[in-house]
């Protein structure tokens, strides 16, 4: 398919010589698939389609080319992503942020670092560096402490690299891996019985309008579900969301087969109608979702939150009353009742895989304790 060309004043678009549409523009850039150009005037920067119309209200101090249907834009605040209907793609705002490519970008956050995320506004991978660069033929290049390094999609180093001959940002900041502290929470105390409950071991990444049903665990995935397992006193009892990856992160860390358990994963103990909720999600990032939640809003085939919250605070009792208990669910419901019950919003950072709490219970009091707190559960 032939595209209309940029007119020789750049005011414009023309078609076999001919202007497209009566508007005229300070600057205009070639149209992009499936047919969106990003131009300039005097109220700023936007995107408009083949007859010269925006294709939002909003202007910008400058926006990047669409690509995956999706384009950067920046504005005061600095840079985040945008759909074709002019909606963010996720609640992260960037230092800096690079165009899709192959459906991942290479953006910088201010106090995280440099990573690649997808189409879905999510982490490719779980790890931040100081810098990156977007991937060509399926590799890209990042620099940790050790230097310059290759790596694949899956965030796996392939060979140290020199550093690229380039203009772009040069970062100062790196936050480390998080340490999974749930056994050391565990170590030295006494109880009557517990219940760990933790989102499911690193997964495949999703990408925008993808379901998440078949997402397995990564190899890396696998390996630290394993190592986390063997750092545990004897698991008694285990449950896990009924999708692949939260299973197999259960049988990983428990050494058995868990016990399929809807509660943690669909519909779960916060969603009533799994048919909206997933066509929800299917358009709006998690993390996005889940921070608005936690502050009240109302999300399509939810319950309220506190509601969901007691429900599965509720159903956790009830499957801890002796030994230790693993439960393993997803970073949706995982945040959304850390949120609910100790009143962390998550704006600055979200759940890990292998991310969670645990519930202590001596006598008839329980406790939750979560990275540096304790809550007495109700």
């Amino acid at each position: 398919m032939d595209f209309p060309c940029v007119s020789a004043d750049k005011t414009h678009h023309v078609f076999e010589g001919m202007p497209i549409y009566d508007a005229r523009f300070s600057e205009v850039r070639e149209y992009c698939l499936p047919g969106i150009a990003a131009v300039c005037d005097e109220s700023g920067a936007y995107h408009i389609d083949f007859f010269g119309k925006p294709l939002y209200t909003e202007r910008y101090e400058a926006v990047g080319d669409f690509s995956d249907s999706t384009a950067w834009v920046k504005d005061a605040g600095g840079y985040f992503y945008i759909d074709e209907n002019g909606s963010r793609i996720n609640s992260e705002t960037y230092t800096y942020a690079a165009d899709f490519c192959d459906r991942t970008a290479a953006v910088y956050h201010a106090f995280c670092g440099a990573t690649h995320i997808t189409t879905a506004g999510e982490m490719l991978y779980n790890d931040w560096y100081y810098d990156v660069r977007s991937f060509e033929d399926g590799t890209a290049l990042v620099r940790d402490d050790e230097g310059w390094h290759r790596i694949n999609k899956g965030g796996e180093i392939l060979s140290a690299a020199e550093a690229p001959e380039d203009d772009l940002p040069k970062g100062s900041i790196r936050i480390p891996p998080r340490q999974n502290r749930i056994a050391e929470l565990l170590a030295g105390r006494t109880y009557d019985s517990a219940v760990i409950l933790i989102r499911h071991a690193e997964r495949e990444p999703f990408y925008r309008g993808e379901p998440g049903v078949g997402k397995l665990v990564t190899v890396r995935g696998e390996k630290t579900a394993a190592a986390f397992g063997a750092q545990l006193p004897g698991i008694d009892a285990a449950y896990a969301s009924p999708m692949p990856r939260c299973m197999r992160t259960a049988e990983l860390i428990a050494g058995f087969s868990p016990q399929e358990d809807s509660m943690l994963g669909e519909p779960s103990a916060f969603i009533f109608d799994n048919a909206k909720s997933s066509a929800f999600y299917l358009t709006t990032s998690t993390a996005t979702a889940v921070r608005s939640y936690i502050k009240g809003a109302e999300l399509p085939g939810h319950y309220p939150i506190a509601e969901g919250a007691a429900r599965l605070l509720s159903h956790l009792k009830s499957a801890g009353t002796s030994g230790l208990t693993l439960c393993v669910t997803h970073d949706l419901f995982s945040a959304s009742f850390i949120g609910a019950v100790t009143g962390y919003d998550f704006a600055a950072d979200w759940v890990d895989f292998m991310d969670g709490c645990v519930l202590l219970r001596n006598g008839d009091e329980w406790r939750l304790v979560w990275r540096e707190g304790e809550v007495i559960l109700p």
